[in-house]
């Protein structure tokens, strides 16, 4: 499952990346073009089978924290490009796409007998303005590959708590306000599913926050470590489902990798 995600977000990345190839030439003739910038590296990553599951799974995924002359970029878990900046690169309106992972049956007890929901990749619009000591990310993103066939808003802030040639370590507190839509698609249990123990619910838009830590440590010229870890609290509006064993949901990953 996890694999089929990674593969739609790499395909992303490509045709973002020629978007923003596309975009930037004019200006690289008047420019310094300062090319690949971060950290690319592997390692385990520590999540829930499914969101509001207790079972976790360990699973070894690229850690990727790059980007190409400040305008298009990988994330973790988001790939994008700017289309418009300030010369600075302080503000940027842009394009990204993100994954939300779904479950099969087998994930967890509660999930016996209900169909399979497929992973979705949301895309849409992005504002991001860098204050220094604050950087402020929205997003409206919308369901690219008709799965939930819903929408989602997120909001981020980033502080970094620690700055220097060695790498950074920095707190981000985020929030997902999910439609009604993507809510009932995840979380939902449809009439057809429902039993005695498991009765038939609908969700409701709701809005999941988190917060955590994450950075890169340089161990030498170009060697460096990848590392972070959040907690969240899911939206009340998706606590009550039948098939919620846990209202938290938390990531955990550790990697080491390659510093352009």
């Amino acid at each position: 499952m996890l694999n089929r995600i990674t593969a739609i977000i790499f395909a992303s990345a490509l045709l973002l990346g020629i978007i923003s190839t596309t975009v930037s030439a004019a200006d690289e003739s008047n420019k310094d073009v300062r090319g690949w910038s971060g950290t690319v590296g592997i390692g385990p990553m520590v999540i829930p089978r499914y969101t509001g599951g207790n079972k976790l799974q360990v699973l070894p995924l690229p850690l990727l924290s790059i980007n190409y002359n400040e305008t298009f970029y990988v994330e973790i878990q988001r790939v994008g490009v700017y289309v418009l900046a300030s010369d600075d690169k302080k503000i940027g309106l842009g394009l990204a796409v993100e994954p939300r992972l779904g479950f099969k049956s087998s994930d967890g007890p509660r999930l016996a007998g209900m169909a399979t929901r497929r992973n979705s990749l949301e895309g849409g619009l992005t504002f991001d303005w860098d204050f220094d000591s604050i950087a402020f990310s929205a997003a409206w993103l919308t369901d690219m590959t008709r799965s939930s066939r819903g929408a989602s808003i997120r909001f981020s802030l980033y502080h970094p708590l620690l700055k220097s040639t060695r790498g950074e370590i920095g707190i981000v507190a985020s929030a997902d306000r999910m439609s009604a839509t993507t809510a009932d698609y995840f979380f939902g249990v449809r009439a057809n599913e429902a039993n005695l123990s498991r009765l038939s619910f609908s969700a409701g838009a709701g809005t999941t926050a988190s917060v955590g830590i994450g950075g890169t440590y340089r161990t030498g010229i170009h060697g460096a470590f990848i590392f972070g870890a959040n907690v969240g609290k899911l939206a009340k509006s998706v606590t009550r489902s039948p098939i919620v064993e846990n209202n938290r949901s938390q990531q955990i990953y550790l990697g080491y990798g390659w510093a352009l």
